[in-house]
């Protein structure tokens, strides 16, 4: 007898929960999007020495560096962060009567220039680096300070969340149907919560080709999406 209650007690919870997962839902992506000025920047820069030595072209490398660094100390530039990125050395070689010959050695070192992307604090930065004696190149990665970065999630899961209440309304009421209540909410699994970082570069090499730096102070917006799945129950 005990045997046969515990049956009737388990159909009934299946049954149930059979019943509860049965009810007509309506599934709405939200999507959003947004177009973010960068906050911040990174100029990477590389230091190239070349000498006929090998123990001088290092030293001068380092004192090229050295000589730098002191220069976008001076300069006082607001925000600005410098960090070392790796010093490599190798032997030079040119082609002569249709061969490989030594030409001295050539030395590179990166540093690499954390700063606020603002027009005026970036063009300061660039000065130093365009009236430089020193052989060198640059490229700078702009992209979003965390800080930022937290504030645009928020934003763009709030406009993801209306985007997906608007279509629910418009496709509950196109489809004469009532909706009840949310029965689940999917986030996370697939976002693309960040755009791709706006790379842009500029060379110089010992002064010359020097284009200006009007690109690098205004820089385009980086695009940036989310979605969010809500599932909806349906009245009957």
């Amino acid at each position: 007898m005990k045997n046969v209650i515990l049956l009737v007690v388990i159909l009934s919870v299946g049954m149930g929960l059979y019943a509860q997962t049965n009810h007509p839902t309506l599934i709405v992506k939200g999507e959003s999007k947004l177009f973010q000025q960068p906050d911040i920047v990174e100029i990477s820069v590389n230091i190239s020495t070349k000498t006929s030595e090998y123990e001088t072209c290092l030293s001068k490398n380092l004192s090229d560096v050295d000589r730098l660094k002191k220069s976008l100390q001076l300069a006082k530039i607001k925000s600005l962060q410098i960090f070392d990125t790796g010093q490599r050395i190798n032997e030079d070689r040119v082609y002569s009567s249709g061969r490989q010959v030594a030409d001295g050695y050539r030395a590179n070192y990166g540093i690499k220039l954390k700063l606020e992307a603002k027009p005026k604090i970036i063009h300061s930065c660039l000065e130093v680096l365009k009236s430089s004696d020193i052989e060198l190149n640059y490229n700078a990665n702009y992209g979003l300070s965390p800080e930022l970065i937290k504030a645009t999630e928020a934003k763009l899961i709030l406009m993801a969340v209306k985007d997906a209440k608007i279509k629910a309304k418009v496709l509950a009421e196109s489809a004469e149907v009532q909706i009840k209540s949310i029965q689940n909410i999917n986030y996370g699994a697939a976002k693309s919560l960040f755009g791709a970082k706006q790379y842009m570069s500029e060379m110089r090499m010992d002064k010359a080709g020097y284009s200006g730096s009007q690109s690098f102070t205004n820089p385009d917006p980086i695009v940036l999406t989310d979605h969010v799945e809500i599932i909806y129950t349906l009245a009957e």
